[in-house]
């Protein structure tokens, strides 16, 4: 997803960042231990949600049918959704059925406790839950920009269950099926593929259907007044684009540009992993999300034209990145977000040209020293808890960084064999920041223990400085870090300006407080350029 756009290099993040990050903080933070513990056990199989919408009310009545699957005896477990409020928002449970037999939970604190009549190990069962109540998040019903009333799911991290009994966790991943009932002025879009649907007297029925599974953050449906075009990219996926009638003109030609990002991934990673792309103008309250094949984007994205294009881009990349393969632990979301800011960068790079992509890494290098300022720590960062504070300028432009550092470290074809690889091996599945270091390991026979630590579970970056001294012929040069946190290790080039207007270029591999470096130099040096080709995250002092 993308929490802001950038404008003349600086990021509209903060206050946004800022008063979301309040409110969550109020919210007690979720037992991941709790989710690991039961998918030891249970493993969700299927979802199928029946979602009934009207006009005259914000209530809405669902019914859903979880499939499961025991993988050893238990004796209860849990599938999350809003408890009722003080304020009358959230749901209530109207009934629930084991394989149509009453079954025996509880509801409270946002959960459904089941006690199974028979849960032996390689059982599986449905439960059918019919519920009704007023989402109190994770399906925004507002109106948009032009008066219009609209329905929008909007679930990451874990809102999901705000409206949907789901386990709200991106590790036990599902098939979906979702059936929506609403007022014939409507349209509807949601993930997968639409099986059918059809207009009885003044009501829509549409429903929809994945054949892989998906994680929770991204099931979604869109229900608002569109305008619709379809496109098919070279490989023959269908790319839709959903745009308030009002904006119809000028969505139908920002958006129509998604197939060039589409087209160019499924060259460099893999073919697209699913149905269809919907491109869908929304209420997210992110610039956009990347739901599997239903992509929602912010209402008012389309307002810069280049800037929109790397939107759809990074977007895109999600659906192999974040969506395909998901992080397994919310603490390891820039396997999300850090895969889908530089593959942007990538598809960038090949778009406009290497100058526009060094001004984007130079951007975001940028970025990444203003917010160490403010607060310093690592990208796989376990002292936050589960909101909206993961997303964050490290797991988004520092993560990139250290993407780009390591494809300096391979190279570049062996940098996409291990993009391509990685995403093999865990696609449709959930994976770990070793999960990936073990690829490249693979890939490159190299250790990269060192590398995966200093970057990815360590806080900071190096911070250097350079001084020389010239005599017979030999530059002495002192590189020195500053950080007060450990000392990294690193190749580092450099280019020597001679005063005749020559140069020299070495690489040099710096892993010490302070290390003098001598360098054969036919003329005294004028300059001595640190990372001339912008390949090093570093701070110079």
């Amino acid at each position: 997803m993308r929490f802001f756009q950038r404008i003349d290099g600086t990021v509209m993040i903060r206050l946004l960042l800022a008063l979301l990050s309040l409110a969550w903080a109020f919210l007690a933070p979720v037992t991941a231990q709790d989710y690991y513990s039961q998918y030891e056990v249970v493993d969700v199989l299927n979802y199928r949600f029946d979602i009934d919408l009207n006009d005259t009310t914000d209530i809405i009545r669902g019914s859903a049918s979880v499939e499961v699957l025991f993988k050893s005896r238990v004796d209860q477990f849990f599938i999350d959704l809003a408890s009722k409020t003080n304020q009358g928002l959230g749901m209530v449970i109207e009934e629930l059925l084991e394989d149509g037999v009453k079954a025996d939970y509880s509801h409270y604190n946002d959960r459904i406790q089941i006690n199974p009549t028979h849960s032996e190990g390689g059982k599986k069962a449905t439960f059918k839950i019919k519920y009704q109540g007023i989402p109190d998040d994770g399906l925004i019903i507002s109106e948009n920009k032009f008066g219009d009333r609209t329905f929008f799911g909007d679930n990451w991290p874990d809102r999901a269950h705000h409206w949907l009994p789901v386990v709200d966790h991106p590790l036990d991943k599902a098939l979906l099926e979702f059936s929506v009932c609403a007022p014939g002025h409507y349209k509807v879009v949601s993930n997968g593929t639409k099986v059918k649907e059809s207009i009885e007297g003044n009501r829509i029925f549409s429903q929809w259907k994945t054949t892989v599974p998906l994680p929770t953050k991204l099931m979604v449906i869109g229900v608002s007044p569109f305008s619709v075009q379809y496109q098919k990219s070279a490989s023959g996926i269908s790319v839709s684009t959903w745009v308030y009638p009002q904006n119809e003109k000028e969505g139908f030609k920002d958006y129509s540009k998604a197939t060039q990002p589409l087209e160019f991934f499924e060259s460099y990673i893999a073919p697209y992993p699913y149905s269809k792309l919907a491109n869908v103008q929304s209420k997210t309250m992110f610039g956009g999300m990347e739901n599997a094949s239903c992509i929602f984007y912010n209402e008012n994205s389309g307002s810069d034209k280049k800037k929109h294009e790397i939107l759809l881009a990074h977007e895109i990349a999600h659906q192999w990145f974040g969506d395909a393969v998901s992080e397994k632990d919310w603490h390891h979301v820039w396997l999300s977000e850090g895969f889908a800011t530089y593959l942007a960068d990538i598809y960038m790079q090949e778009t406009w040209g290497k100058e526009a992509f060094v001004a984007s890494m130079l951007d975001e290098r940028e970025q990444v020293l203003m917010y160490s300022r403010r607060r310093l720590a690592p990208i796989v960062d376990t002292t936050l808890n589960v909101s909206l504070r993961l997303l964050n300028v490290n797991c988004y432009e520092k993560a990139s960084w250290v993407l780009h550092m390591l494809r300096r470290e391979l190279g570049d074809s062996k940098f996409q064999q291990c993009v391509k690889s990685f995403y093999e091996e865990f696609k449709f599945g959930n994976a770990l920041t070793s999960d990936f270091r073990m690829v490249v390991e693979e890939i490159s026979g190299k250790d990269f223990t060192l590398f995966f630590h200093q970057w990815f579970h360590q806080p900071g970056h190096p911070v250097l400085s350079a001084c020389w001294d010239y005599k017979d012929n030999e530059i002495k040069l002192t590189i020195t870090q500053h950080q007060s946190q450990h000392i990294f290790e690193f190749p580092l080039d450099i280019v020597v300006k001679g005063e005749l207007g020559g140069s020299v270029a070495e690489t040099l591999l710096v892993y010490s407080p302070e290390q003098t470096f001598t360098i054969k130099s036919p003329q005294k040096p004028m300059k001595v350029i640190l990372d001339p080709e912008t390949w090093l995250l570093f701070e110079h002092r």
